[in-house]
């Protein structure tokens, strides 16, 4: 198993564990070179992200990929790098694209473009002008050449050696209605093996571990989950583990796991390969709440009518169990459509949701990380509460918040909840530039319409329209 202290020198030796890619959100691009990076480095000891210019990434950044031609990279991407640089980042370019913009000193072979058809080996690497080894090239056609991407890795001090230290462990269940719990073991014997030491090993259907999930019943003390005076019936069964690959996957990828209740959580201290929106994955460290609960709704609700909204139903739910709990933290705000900033505009967390529905019942995973006990990657709640705050019995209020949100939105309709969500977020009434089709334009903010699209109005015409993500603040 792994202890606290074991588990924080796990997570300290990952700081500033993150890639980034520059090629200017082409996702085909990206999602090729995540591919390659991720088979040198191991998917467990650095995150490979794209490149965000509106978001502060610069603090926790091992290493920025240039994927892009100079002519295609905005002023202020530029300029970030630039200073990235400056305070010691470490840079990647493929091909010679990023000299335009940077100086550098080419061994063997003038800079610019052609570098592309003189660096074919190891040994032609280049590196930055007096930043040793904080600025290397290699050409873009090899960049898929595993041997060459290693070495240049390396020359640039990023660890390719996977990470097999942490162990993967088993899931400690549990419910406060022992009748409910019966009949979960009950059903999960019939289609589970039973080991020598009585736990219960099921194989994992699409999770990226090799591993069984493992399965003990309650051993854990739920007095560390609830408080004793409050009668809790959602989830209708909890779990708890101290390591998993992904709560998400567990929960969404593995039927058996959920049959026979309609409601389960499970709550992890570390994840080693964590979800996030599109194909994002990360380590999430000792500390943070990754929190996974699946949810079965019957059909001819106001929620089954409106599911993007249950992305806005959580995110507010998260906010409002933190901040109605732990009254010291100033008010979280909600950056649409599903991450939850502090009121300086950090990013401590984020949410996630799966659906599926067969006509008669709609089945919802969400998952929700918070950096709580943690400062890296930004902040955490405890830096801003000045104290330590329980993991587990915070998680336990998340997911009462989310079913009580869940109750108003059907009693009192998408409208109401609208009002209260735009309390909670970051944009109302921010001037932005949208892009639909052809159109390009200078708008504001302002709310949220019936599909759950973005709803801003248009400053030259007026009039209100709706936009998906393709906007960003002037």
């Amino acid at each position: 198993g792994i202890n606290a202290e074991y588990g924080k020198q796990w997570y300290q030796r990952r700081v500033r564990a993150n890639i980034l890619v520059y090629c200017c959100k082409n996702n085909s691009a990206f999602e090729t070179i995540s591919r390659v990076l991720l088979s040198c480095v191991g998917q467990g000891r650095y995150t490979v992200y794209q490149l965000d210019e509106s978001e502060p990434w610069q603090r926790h950044c091992a290493l920025v990929v240039i994927a892009s031609h100079p002519l295609d990279i905005s002023h202020r991407v530029v300029s970030q790098i630039k200073q990235y640089r400056r305070d010691g980042g470490k840079i990647l370019s493929m091909g010679g694209y990023f000299s335009l913009l940077l100086p550098l000193d080419c061994y063997g072979a003038p800079p610019g473009p052609c570098l592309d058809d003189v660096c074919s080996t190891p040994s032609q690497l280049k590196l930055g002008q007096g930043m040793e080894k904080s600025l290397l090239m290699i050409p873009a056609k090899s960049f898929a050449d595993e041997s060459i991407l290693t070495k240049a890795l390396m020359e640039l001090g990023i660890d390719s050696k996977t990470d097999n230290s942490v162990q993967l462990q088993p899931l400690n269940v549990f419910s406060r209605n022992s009748a409910i719990l019966d009949e979960y073991f009950k059903s999960l014997k019939q289609t589970c093996q039973v080991n020598n030491d009585g736990e219960l090993l099921y194989p994992i259907e699409k999770s990226q571990s090799d591993s069984d999930v493992r399965i003990l019943r309650g051993k854990v003390s739920e007095s560390e989950f609830f408080d004793d005076h409050k009668d809790i019936h959602f989830p209708e069964v909890f779990a708890h583990s101290k390591a998993v690959t992904s709560t998400q996957d567990l929960l969404w990828n593995n039927s058996i796991l959920r049959q026979n209740v309609s409601s389960m959580a499970i709550l992890a201290d570390i994840q080693v390969t964590g979800k996030g929106r599109g194909k994002n994955q990360w380590i999430s460290p000792l500390g943070s709440m990754c929190l996974s609960f699946y949810y079965t709704v019957q059909q001819c609700t106001p929620l089954t009518k409106k599911l993007p909204f249950v992305q806005y139903i959580t995110a507010l739910a998260t906010i409002k169990a933190i901040n109605d709990t732990y009254v010291t933290i100033p008010p979280l705000k909600i950056k649409w459509p599903n991450d939850i900033y502090t009121s300086n505009g950090e990013k401590i967390g984020g949410v996630l949701v799966n659906c599926s529905t067969n006509g008669i019942v709609t089945n919802l995973c969400v998952g929700i990380g918070v950096n709580v006990n943690n400062d890296e990657p930004t902040i955490s709640l405890a830096k801003l509460s000045g104290i330590t705050i329980s993991v587990p019995k915070l998680a336990s209020k998340v997911c009462c918040a989310f079913i009580d949100e869940v109750d108003l939105f059907n009693e009192l309709g998408y409208e109401q909840f609208v009002e209260r969500f735009c309390q909670s977020w970051l944009h109302q009434d921010k001037r932005v530039k949208i892009s639909l089709g052809n159109i390009n334009c200078d708008a504001i903010i302002k709310s949220i319409d019936a599909d759950g699209y973005l709803s801003v109005m248009n400053l030259t015409t007026h009039k209100s329209v709706f936009c998906s993500t393709r906007w960003k603040l002037i």
